[in-house]
């Protein structure tokens, strides 16, 4: 399966000028010109000298004073960083993982990427994740997608969120993101349905997934995946000693700042679960989301020691 990561590193040829020119700078070890580094790499020198003279500004290579260039200390600082974010992604996958586990059915962690929600770690299981999401892939953030981001987000964000939904139902997003933010997660139903249209939906993407003419249309298809939840449970709702309707429970992972960092994500999709089964699913989402924020907030204060040492 393929996901909007794993396209071609030819979809963006500035992008791959630019790490050829640090990879050969890496790879050769020395200094070298503009001239050298654009006959190495079969590229014209005002193209070359425009990379290098970027690179230089954000400290990635150094100039020297015959003119050549040599790897800068910005990026030495990158790669200083580089080992404790992969670690922070590490463990936060691990807590995905865990809560798969724990609750019996997939679970995913989202993250806002400019119109889009991005799937940062996906953990399979019976509900949630069907074929053609993985890592990596990204759905429009359209209501109801990204909902417990959006709540703790900027006023006009929310509003721009909430005009791009369906406009009979502005009122009910509305009142989901005031519920979120008071509750602190969201559990929607399932419309009648539903799990047959997200059987029909997984084996399309699943068909088009590796098919470049048939990228957009994909893309259309992951939209639908919203279509699939009905309304939001209220807190009387959840309640409630009666069973209910479950299809996917969400909660925001926050920075110190309210920001929402990610999206935790669990999908039992079940049309019968009884009010003790939703106290336990909620209170491990909730506990999971908790734990990925100190390991959130962990990082960031180690990154901002390592800075200071760079």
């Amino acid at each position: 399966m393929r996901s909007d990561s794993s396209r071609s590193h030819d979809d963006s040829p500035p992008t791959s000028r630019v790490v050829a020119v640090v990879e050969l700078l890496a790879a050769r070890g020395t200094a070298l010109s503009a001239a050298e580094i654009a006959q190495s790499l079969d590229l014209s020198r005002s193209t070359v000298g425009a990379i290098l003279s970027t690179l230089d500004r954000h400290g990635w290579v150094r100039r020297q004073s015959d003119l050549t260039y040599q790897l800068g200390p910005g990026l030495a600082r990158v790669g200083l960083l580089a080992p404790a974010v992969f670690a922070e992604g590490e463990a936060i996958g691990e807590e995905v993982e865990r809560l798969a586990t724990r609750v019996g059915c997939g679970a995913a962690l989202t993250a806002p990427s400019g119109d889009d929600v991005i799937f940062v770690t996906t953990v399979g299981g019976p509900g949630l994740i069907p074929a053609g999401i993985e890592n990596g892939t990204r759905i429009p953030l359209l209501p109801p997608a990204g909902a417990t981001l959006i709540a703790h987000a900027p006023a006009t964000t929310q509003n721009s969120w909430l005009d791009r939904g369906d406009p009979e139902r502005r009122t009910e997003f509305r009142d989901v993101l005031a519920t979120i933010r008071t509750t602190g997660y969201c559990a929607w139903s399932l419309r009648p349905g539903a799990l047959t249209a997200l059987r029909v939906l997984s084996d399309v993407v699943d068909l088009l997934s590796g098919r470049p003419a048939g990228d957009e249309l994909r893309g259309r298809v992951l939209s639908l995946l919203g279509d699939i939840t009905g309304s939001a449970h209220t807190e009387d709702d959840l309640n409630s000693p009666a069973s209910l309707s479950l299809g996917y429970l969400s909660a925001p992972v926050l920075a110190a700042d309210g920001r929402a960092l990610f999206e935790v994500q669990i999908g039992p999709l079940r049309t019968e679960v009884t009010a003790a089964a939703r106290r336990r699913y909620i209170d491990e989402l909730l506990a999971t989301a908790r734990r990925i924020e100190r390991i959130a907030a962990e990082a960031r204060a180690a990154t901002g020691s390592l800075r200071q040492r760079a």
